[in-house]
């Protein structure tokens, strides 16, 4: 009898130490697959997308909900006075350019040929008249005052314009000065920049999507008067996707930068997304409100910010999100 016993007892250790390693066991393999489940949301990031000019709205070629591609148009300006502006600083351009080039040409022989002409002619005058005043002096009182007045006035004048011949023929001989070339190219460059500035706002009358995303807003309609940087869209970028959730403090250990993750929606609940982990917060804040999570609100928690592939464009900005990874 005592020998049964024993024989029953040694049996009952050794089924209790068959169940402990079992469950030592299936305990070490739920832990190497133990899933960490994380909750979030969507989260896409929008920008306003605003004229660089004021001006009336042309066209508004979008409506909410559309999608667009990096580098389309997407509004228009009234331009007109804008052409304007681009004719007249074209026009500037081409007037200093062919001053430019008339004083890089120098003077024509012919101008210098008139020059000496017009010289000729002067001295000439100024001899006839310089006669004829000391005449009326020689003659003293058998000239009368007034004659003698007009005879030397006229030499006078003779003689400034003599000295106005000789200087522009001086000038002509000398050719251009180094000094008015370069007031000349300044003026050329001034009038090039002022022309590509007016170019650049008439180029600014399209308004460009900066990227691929979605139109979240339509903020203004054909008509509207528009300031500079007054937003006419507000767009939603959609690469890339980001979903942002949360985790707590004693988890934060199994996760680490670009592992990977599977995301799961209400909205197609038997389809999966992958994701990567792209961010993880250094900075402990409370839950946020709008996170459908099971933990308590107060408690602490790090937002881990998650890349999402999503190639059939179904996920929406603020959609709950859940999100498991193994551990």
């Amino acid at each position: 009898m005592m020998i049964r016993s024993k024989k029953l007892a040694l049996l009952g250790v050794a089924v209790m130490l068959g169940l402990t390693a079992s469950w030592l066991v299936s305990e070490q393999l739920i832990k190497k697959d133990e899933v960490l489940t994380l909750y979030g949301s969507i989260d896409m990031r929008t920008v306003d997308l605003a004229f660089e000019e004021s001006g009336r709205l042309k066209s508004v070629r979008f409506e909410e909900g559309s999608a667009i591609k990096a580098g389309e148009i997407i509004a228009t300006l009234d331009d007109s006075r804008y052409r304007i502006a681009r004719d007249q600083a074209a026009s500037q351009v081409a007037v200093a350019e062919a001053q430019l080039a008339l004083l890089l040409a120098g003077s024509r022989s012919e101008e210098i040929d008139v020059a000496r002409a017009r010289l000729k002619a002067a001295e000439a005058n100024l001899v006839l008249s310089d006669k004829t005043c000391k005449r009326h002096k020689a003659m003293g009182q058998a000239s009368s005052a007034l004659a003698r007045d007009q005879a030397c006035y006229k030499a006078s004048a003779d003689k400034a314009a003599r000295d106005e011949a000789k200087r522009t023929l001086e000038m002509l001989l000398a050719g251009t000065r180094a000094e008015e070339i370069e007031v000349a190219r300044a003026t050329v460059k001034q009038t090039q920049t002022q022309l590509a500035d007016a170019q650049r706002a008439l180029n600014n009358c399209a308004l460009y999507a900066p990227a691929d995303g979605v139109i979240r807003s339509r903020l203004k309609e054909p008509g509207d008067m528009v300031n500079a940087t007054s937003p006419v869209y507000e767009m939603a970028l959609m690469n890339p996707l980001w979903a942002r959730v949360y985790i707590d403090e004693p988890n934060l250990g199994q996760i680490t930068m670009g592992q990977k993750v599977v995301l799961t929606v209400d909205s197609f609940p038997e389809k999966t997304f992958e994701a990567t982990v792209g961010f993880i917060s250094s900075v402990a804040e409370f839950t946020p409100k709008t996170v459908q999570t099971e933990a308590i609100r107060t408690h602490l928690v790090y937002e881990v910010r998650l890349t999402v592939s999503d190639p059939q464009g179904e996920l929406r900005l603020g959609m709950p999100v859940t999100a498991r990874l193994v551990k």
